[in-house]
């Protein structure tokens, strides 16, 4: 497993070299009430990037 120190030092370059438009189409934020629903997209591939899951 890579150090913690490196993988901080790797997602700071990513934020400052990446634009922010980046990261709003590779991720999709969800509450956690519609999580069942996402994980039967996910499980059928019918999904792409990250599912981020809000909890408050």
């Amino acid at each position: 497993m890579t150090p913690a120190a490196r993988r901080a030092e790797a997602w700071k370059r990513l934020t400052q070299d990446l634009p922010e438009s980046f990261f709003v189409q590779s991720a999709t934020e969800i509450t956690l009430a519609q999580a069942p629903e996402f994980a039967d997209k996910i499980i059928n591939n019918q999904t792409q990037g990250r599912t981020l899951v809000k909890l408050a």
